[in-house]
């Protein structure tokens, strides 16, 4: 079976790339969004209130959100960044715009990147 000069390239492309997922990790911290987790699994709760613009927590830790009646526990893992509470809590729990500002996690010994 004859192949063409194009479909062989784009063959060893694709090779190329699943070889590179497999490669060495990036250095630094890992790449991981916040997951919605147990209540149980807390390490601090924070209430909002229809005033509250925005919130900081820290990296690896899980919060207990409490906003009206509604509870929800979020885990923020390996990420300094913003989110927006709105897109992590459960539908129509939130009625006005709240920013999680996530730090770097004190109590964690400081990642080296080499």
């Amino acid at each position: 079976m004859r192949t063409s000069k194009g479909a062989k390239l784009a063959a060893l492309l694709l090779c190329l790339v699943v070889a590179g997922a497999g490669a060495a990790p990036r250095q630094g911290k890992p790449s991981l969004a916040p997951s919605v987790t147990s209540p149980e699994d807390a390490d601090k709760t924070v209430v909002i209130k229809d005033t509250t613009k925005h919130v900081n927590v820290f990296e690896n830790e899980t919060i207990l959100f409490i906003i009206g009646d509604k509870k929800f526990a979020v885990k923020f893992d390996g990420n300094s960044y913003s989110y927006d509470l709105a897109a992590l809590a459960p539908a129509g729990a939130l009625n006005h715009k709240v920013k999680v500002f996530v730090e770097p996690n004190p109590k964690e010994p400081m990642k080296e990147n080499h």
